[in-house]
């Protein structure tokens, strides 16, 4: 199937089965809609990437980019990331057969996957916390993990334990030494909590990967994450953009239309010039990805990441502007597009800390 009949049949299904009042419905649970996780296991959105040899299209990650922009768009909320890109790109490695059982799992939506990354912020990180691997045992906790309280499947990260050694371990939410604590929070299409690892045991059936690999992987997971991000807070931009040029168009004013007036002509001229920017710049990077080095993906991805933080962010808020006292109130969607927004904004670096990361690493790479 191409990716554009993947796209279209995607969209038919939120035209026909997600509703206003559904999408409501889940933003009040922070994105928990089952049923929708149901319907799309069912219609195999959780084996886009994954491998053929695993029952999945084998498609490029690439793929995943205007689905995403399209679920910004309409604000479908969930653990769609971790669900669809996650398993996919894992599986792909040579980890264990254990291992590959339990991801091979997500794919039919029988378990749900989370992701203990430190690396998910970048000024916080420390804050954050980090696993540690020691003679097969995991240590440390992991304060952001977006589902965690709602999975039972952990994918955790290990940046480098006492030997410097890098990997990355799939363990069962019931294994001795987890303990799971839910955060409260304000994006409405997420929730967080807390996972500690108190001396959990982790046997090579975990491992998914480790040294060099393990840090390959974990920089295409961080990149991707991130690009994916992006195209979401694109879509999301692109949403608040035109339902601010149409109500501009129908709200009146001293007897004309508010879109006539030069001030709110200038802000929705700015934000749409920097929407289309982020949309060709999504673009962009998602074309490149399959030939840039994995260190060129990584700044792409970073660079990508900075622009759509701040777009998404300062086009919410000339939505706002433009859409006068009602944009402020709890019965319009504006707001929900906005919370989102700044949600997603921070995850995996602001435009502030992508744009640090990425100058630090160009003035430390050899010339």
């Amino acid at each position: 199937m191409a990716d554009d009949e993947i796209l279209q049949a995607v969209r038919t299904f939120l035209d026909r089965d997600y509703a206003d009042e559904r999408r409501l419905a889940a933003l009040l649970t922070q994105g928990e809609d089952r049923l929708l996780l149901e319907e799309a296991a069912a219609q195999g959105w959780f084996g886009l990437v994954a491998p053929e040899a695993d029952d999945g299209l084998g498609l490029h990650p690439a793929a995943l980019v205007p689905l995403f922009r399209l679920f910004g768009r309409r604000l479908v909320t969930g653990p769609l990331l971790e669900q669809m890109l996650l398993p996919g790109l894992l599986l792909r490695t040579a980890c264990a057969d254990d291992a590959r059982t339990r991801l091979a799992a997500t794919l039919t939506g029988g378990r749900r996957v989370a992701v203990l990354d430190p690396g998910v912020t970048l000024d916080w990180r420390a804050a954050n916390g980090s696993p540690a691997l020691d003679s097969g045992l995991l240590a440390g906790s992991v304060d952001l993990v977006r589902f965690g309280a709602v999975s039972d499947l952990f994918v955790a990260i290990v940046d480098g334990g006492p030997d410097g050694t890098a990997a990355v371990l799939v363990l069962d939410r019931e294994r001795p030494g987890i303990t799971v604590t839910g955060h409260r929070s304000t994006d409405p299409g997420a929730s967080y909590a807390r996972v500690a690892l108190d001396g959990v045991t982790a046997g090579p059936g975990d491992v998914i990967a480790r040294g060099e690999a393990a840090a390959g992987l974990v920089a295409a997971l961080r990149s991707w994450q991130r690009v994916l991000v992006a195209a979401e807070l694109a879509g999301i931009a692109r949403h608040v953009l035109d339902l601010s040029v149409e109500f501009a168009k129908r709200r009146e004013q001293f007897g004309r239309p508010i879109g006539g007036f030069q001030a709110v002509k200038h802000i929705a001229a700015s934000a749409a010039q920097r929407v289309i920017m982020l949309e060709s710049l999504v673009e962009a990077v998602a074309a490149d990805s399959t030939t840039l080095s994995p260190g060129a993906f990584e700044l792409a991805a970073l660079s990508l990441k900075a622009a759509a933080a701040e777009v998404g962010r300062s086009t919410c808020e000339d939505a706002l502007q433009i859409h006068g006292g009602i944009g402020f109130t709890h019965e319009h969607e504006l707001h929900w597009y906005y919370k989102r927004a700044l949600s997603l904004r921070t995850w995996y670096g602001d435009e502030r800390e992508a744009a640090t990361e990425v100058g630090r690493r160009l003035v430390s790479a050899p010339l």
